[in-house]
């Protein structure tokens, strides 16, 4: 028996290698493209385009709670019941839209008039055209997940964020405005979920079995909730400035917590799409997912940490010698983000355990916790201050709950006090003594401070050189888990036609 357990934590051990592997390469290189097309974009539009579409995803996020459903989840979960439950799930998804589009439509004209601001009409009729479409690719993805096929995920992701990324600098180019952020958006979606039936199709009836809507409700409303209160979480801050502010300063703290977020993208996105459909096959022993949970969320903050903390260090000279002096404004707002994507990153996997535990109901208490905390922060931000306030807010809600979050989730499966701080303590303190040399040669030293190339060129080469051993000495069982990603991660990319060079072979 134990020999057999061993055999199957090993397998799965490598399924999660390489599905991270994967998924790992994919946003990689679909990061690399959206950076450039966020250069291109920074210093082709203006502060008052990105308002406007911080302003359009505003109005747009309270009927797009319809779309947070929770059936691609629900879905995995049901294992090899799938196709059983494929058909309502499809339907349901598409009535979920339907409505979703309504309410955007009907808000659509109210916004344009409380903001004084024409094209939000446009903007929102084109992001209700996304949410149409968004449903018709739910149930393949879904397959794709239960089956574990990431290679084909990471594929269709790679494909359609490069997409993506050159149409909104083409549109840019052609002068469309904001409007360069959501044309991409239908056309990619009505694509990606093409691709998605040819890869994994699935067997749909015309009969939508309303009896299986009813038996799937009570776990899809409770990640409604969660769903709900995820966009609270992303839009509350943007509401709060739009209030009492102009829509240039929405504009300078929208580019900021976008640029601050890429990082929890690429790592804990990525980590979680593969961790859930791979703890839930664990989900009948509790000590081996959080044991599992544990080791990829120690590996994670391992590397994501240190990025975290080195945009902050080296945000200013970034900001000016990338994007262009229009967006020193958003600064210390990109400074004060990082931090706080640094602290929920860490904790990011307690949400994929919660849910691959069943435990739908505490990560709905958890969500509306966090989201009720981070409202209330941020919109006293943003009256008794700006946007900088707003973001320290904001940070100040990750650090009371993240943590907190992550002790929840890992409690019922041993886990401690202890576990939480191995997560945090180590990597925060090696990235601190890592960046001081940076950081102090910027504040201290005119010189650097007035060249940012330097500045950045000392950032990007001494603090790897310092942290990399501070953690193999100090951090050695996490920097193992990572080492044991290399393999699966070499092979991913020589399938992709790239040299093993690029991951340190």
């Amino acid at each position: 028996m134990a020999k057999g357990n061993s055999t199957a934590a090993g397998t799965l051990s490598a399924k999660t290698s390489r599905g991270f592997a994967w998924m790992l390469v994919q946003t990689l290189g679909s990061k690399i493209a959206g950076l450039v097309s966020q250069i291109f974009l920074a210093r082709l539009l203006m502060p008052r385009d990105y308002g406007l579409i911080a302003i359009a995803y505003i109005a747009a996020s309270v009927p797009t709670v319809l779309r947070q459903t929770g059936l691609l989840q629900i879905l995995v979960q049901k294992g090899s019941r799938f196709d059983r439950w494929a058909s309502a799930a499809f339907w349901m998804e598409i009535a979920t839209s339907g409505a979703a589009v309504l309410v955007i439509l009907a808000i659509a004209p109210v916004a344009t008039w409380a903001y004084h601001a024409p094209p939000l009409f446009g903007l929102l009729a084109t992001i209700s055209a996304f949410t149409a479409f968004s449903a018709l690719g739910t149930v393949p993805t879904a397959k794709l997940n239960r089956d574990l096929r990431f290679r084909e995920l990471a594929l269709l992701g790679a494909v359609f964020n490069l997409l993506a990324a050159a149409l909104s600098v083409g549109c840019a180019y052609l002068g469309l405005g904001a409007y360069s952020f959501v044309i991409p958006m239908p056309v990619c979606t009505v694509l990606r979920a093409a691709a998605a039936w040819w890869l994994a199709p699935v067997r749909v009836h015309w009969n939508p079995q309303f009896h299986r809507w009813r038996a799937m409700a009570a776990d899809s409303g409770r990640l409604m909730v969660v769903g709900l209160c995820y966009l609270v979480q992303i839009q509350a801050d943007n509401l709060a400035l739009s209030i009492w502010h102009s829509k240039a300063t929405v504009g300078h703290y929208f580019f900021a917590t976008n640029l601050s977020s890429q990082v929890v993208q690429i790592l804990a996105l990525n980590l979680g799409n593969v961790l859930f459909p791979v703890l839930s096959t664990l989900k009948g022993d509790l000590p081996r997912q959080v044991a599992a949970c544990l080791r990829a969320s120690r590996a994670l903050a391992l590397v994501g940490i240190p990025i975290c903390l080195a945009e902050a260090v080296l945000a200013r000279p970034a900001v000016l010698m990338i994007f262009g002096a229009k967006w020193l404004p958003a600064v210390a707002v990109l400074q004060v983000a990082a931090l706080a994507a640094a602290i929920r990153l860490a904790g990011s996997s307690s949400t994929n355990l919660l849910q691959a535990q069943g435990r739908f109901h505490a990560g709905m208490l958890w969500s509306v916790a966090s989201a009720v905390t981070f409202t209330v922060l941020v919109f006293a931000g943003s009256f008794f201050g700006g946007a900088v306030l707003v973001a320290v807010g904001g940070a100040l809600g990750a650090l009371l709950l993240a943590p907190a979050q992550m002790l929840s989730a890992i409690k019922p499966g041993g886990g401690c006090v202890r576990d939480v701080a191995r997560l945090y303590l180590p990597p925060l303190l090696l990235s601190a003594i890592s960046l001081a040399p940076v950081g102090l040669l910027e504040l201290l030293v005119p010189w650097f401070a007035r060249h940012s190339a330097a500045t950045l060129a000392v950032g990007v080469t001494s603090a790897p050189a310092i942290y990399l051993p501070l953690a193999w000495i100090f951090c050695r069982e996490a920097l193992d888990e990572l080492v044991r990603h290399v393999g699966p991660l070499q092979r991913a990319l020589r399938r992709l036609g790239l040299s093993s060079s690029v991951v340190g072979g």
